[in-house]
């Protein structure tokens, strides 16, 4: 009897092994064009952060979190990334690479707890080859994604071990474990009420052992008051109290938007799969309730981003998503069950690849402007047009000309900034193609088009007013074309709809213009606009 228990053993231990193996060649096969990139997106204003303050400033100083996101995690594991590897961001992709891995395997783990290791398998595939991840995994100041799930698949483990042995000590690492996981990101903070529907013992004994996660989570929010004065974070656009009705309504389509990915018919496909599967598998209340937790813990995060899904949000969605599906297989027949778990692996690695060819060209042309900008731009040079975001490209600038004390060139979003003759006597370069290119040969050319097409005297509205901390607009008076911020004369430009509101805690008024592009092809813009926001929070303008 005990050579057929160690020879049960050996095969689970086996099984294990395979399986953890297959999972980290997938994270590399399906990622590791990422060791080539740059900085993108808020990587160098993570970096300038960690290089601005003290380690402690991390957890402890309100002003390292102006937007009042506290994710202090994020930026410790980026001090120690700088400490260890400098500015060499192809090590960082490759901890990233190795965050990635240990994180599916942690899911695995986790999953491995309630699962054979066929299903748990299958849960951290589709959750590491889904769509979603594919955004996370290329940008590494979405590192804490993958460290706030780590974190959480560690407090499960460790949650189950100690119901399964009434361990305190296994408690108290479960406890830890959760209060991390929040200090990554703030996704982790539902995470007792799934734990609590978690089928292990009796509810009473669930109860008990979840009250320290609870009062971890007290303390957490304590934490977070007393650095930055306020229990939740100002993410974002505004959410006035008659939106909520429409966006509630048109969040379930979002999150599905952003789990199928940029392949919408094969990710539409694998989703209906897996949600018909969960959804034919609830039997009973305990399966019922279990779902219904795990939509509250993975859904109440996403309704501060309701206006605005992008894909990195709907990652936690999807691994409950993933594992929900490996879980309800065990409803089906034996031959059912093989189908799809075979099925979805297949589906999500078709939708796996078309978003990689939607998102990885995106960010490499975003990692190619910022590493030329820093590495090769002469200083007497602009770069027109950058996909990167305004901020930031000033950010890398602050990096190549403060911290590292090289003397670095400029750029420009809108090409109102050629009619007041900012190019003049400058190098200008743009991203073509594949490459970045010289073009000072052809922007005289650029500058009489784009200036002399410019209709002065088109009529515009514009309408502002600040509510601390959201400054709402509404611009007309045409209901259709295209609307731009445009930020010192074309330094920055950002797309923004007719009417909203920003979220800008912390500044006291800026000034823009605001640009219209009509469908005919035709643009106008207003004169720059400097708003007041302590004085004068309301202004308007007409024409």
């Amino acid at each position: 009897m005990t050579s057929m228990f160690e020879e049960i053993r050996r095969r689970k231990g086996l099984a294990d092994a395979i399986a953890s193996i297959l999972l980290v060649i997938t994270v590399f096969l399906l990622y590791r064009k990422v060791l080539g990139l740059w900085l993108t997106y808020d990587d160098a204003n993570t970096l300038r952060t960690i290089l601005d303050y003290r380690f402690i400033d991390i957890f402890t100083n309100g002003r390292v979190w102006p937007q009042q996101l506290f994710t202090p995690l994020l930026h410790a594991t980026f001090a120690i990334e700088w400490r260890l590897f400098g500015l060499a961001p192809a090590r960082w992709y490759a901890m990233q690479i190795g965050i990635a891995s240990a994180a599916t395997l942690l899911v695995y783990a986790a999953v491995r707890q309630f699962l054979d290791s066929e299903r748990a398998f299958v849960a951290a595939f589709l959750f590491t080859a889904g769509a979603p991840l594919c955004s996370v995994v290329t940008q590494l100041s979405t590192l804490h994604y993958y460290v706030a799930i780590s974190f959480c698949a560690l407090a499960v483990v460790t949650y189950a071990m100690a119901l399964r042995r009434s361990s305190v000590v296994f408690a108290a690492l479960s406890v830890l474990c959760y209060f991390l996981a929040m200090l990554a990101k703030e996704v982790a903070i539902p995470l007792p009420l799934l734990i609590l529907a978690l089928p292990l013992r009796d509810l009473r004994t669930r109860i008990r052992f979840v009250v320290a996660h609870c009062i971890a989570a007290v303390a957490y929010f304590v934490w977070r008051y007393a650095v930055l004065g306020t229990f939740l974070g100002a993410y974002g656009w505004k959410i006035d109290a008659g939106e909520w009705p429409r966006l509630l309504a048109r969040l379930p389509w979002r999150i599905t938007q952003g789990a199928a990915g940029a392949g919408i018919v094969i990710g539409l496909a694998l989703i209906v799969v897996m949600t018909a599967t969960i959804v034919l598998g609830i039997r009973n209340r305990r399966a019922l309730l279990l779902l219904l937790a795990t939509i509250v813990v993975v859904g109440g995060p996403m309704l501060p981003l309701a206006k605005e899904v992008n894909r990195r949000y709907v990652a936690v969605p999807w691994l409950a998503w993933s594992i929900a599906f490996a879980a309800a297989t065990t409803r089906r027949s034996p031959r059912t069950a093989a189908a799809l778990l075979i099925a979805a692996p297949l589906l999500v690695i078709g939708a796996n690849r078309q978003e990689w060819h939607h998102e990885f060209p995106l960010r490499h042309r975003q990692s190619e402007e910022a590493r030329f900008y820093f590495e090769e731009m002469p200083p007497d040079a602009l770069l027109r047009r950058p996909l990167a975001p305004p901020a930031s490209m000033g950010e890398v600038q602050w990096l190549k000309s403060v911290h590292f004390g090289r003397p670095a060139g400029a750029w420009f979003y809108d090409d109102i900034f050629l009619c007041s003759g900012g190019a003049n006597g400058k190098r200008v370069f743009e991203y073509e193609g594949r490459a970045i290119v010289e073009m000072t040969s052809r922007i005289s050319a650029v500058t009489k088009q784009h200036c002399g097409e410019i209709r002065e005297n088109a009529p515009l509205t514009v309408d502002f007013r600040f509510r601390k901390p959201a400054l709402y607009w509404s611009l007309g008076p045409y209901a259709d074309g295209k609307y731009s911020a445009v930020i010192a004369n074309g330094v920055q430009a950002f797309e923004i709809p007719r009417h909203d509101a920003l979220q800008l805690p912390g500044m006291s008024g800026i000034a823009l213009r605001i640009r219209y592009d009509s469908p005919a092809g035709w643009s106008t813009y207003s004169p720059e606009l400097t708003l007041d926001f302590v004085n004068h929070p309301d202004m308007s303008w007409r024409r």
